[in-house]
């Protein structure tokens, strides 16, 4: 029969032992809780770790008995492209993401309950008295 076609939208979330926030609903707060990391299976069995800005929470809705449920995150994701997109420092294992490069194949939802959080910090300044 296919989901309900009315959906519910949320601008917080709980899920995974994190609390995700949409990028629109952490404008002006103290927190920044929409960094999203999804890990996942390229060609060859390859695995990618995926980086992306969470931008909608959709809960879809399957009727019958019991009533099931469905959590999607529809996100902007970076390019995972080693040393074009994002490179990890070796030594600390810090991940360093180009937010000016974005993911040309695109496939913007995810499921929910899979879902990892990251923070996103800008770069620090190379200067001598730091």
């Amino acid at each position: 029969m296919g989901p309900k076609r009315v959906v519910t939208t949320y601008h917080i979330y709980f899920v995974n032992g994190y609390k995700f926030h949409t990028h629109e609903w952490s404008q002006g707060k103290k927190t920044m809780n929409y960094g999203v990391c999804v890990t996942g299976t390229g060609e060859g069995e390859f695995e990618n770790e995926y980086y992306g800005i969470l931008r909608e929470i959709i809960e879809v809705e399957y009727p019958g008995k019991p009533l099931k449920k469905c959590v999607l995150f529809n996100c902007d994701w970076f390019d995972p492209t080693l040393n074009r997109g994002m490179r990890v420092n070796r030594c600390y294992g810090i991940v360093e993401i180009r937010h000016d490069k974005r993911y040309r194949k695109y496939d913007p939802f995810i499921l929910g309950y899979v879902a990892t959080q990251v923070y996103y910090m800008s770069y620090p300044q190379k200067t001598r008295d730091k």
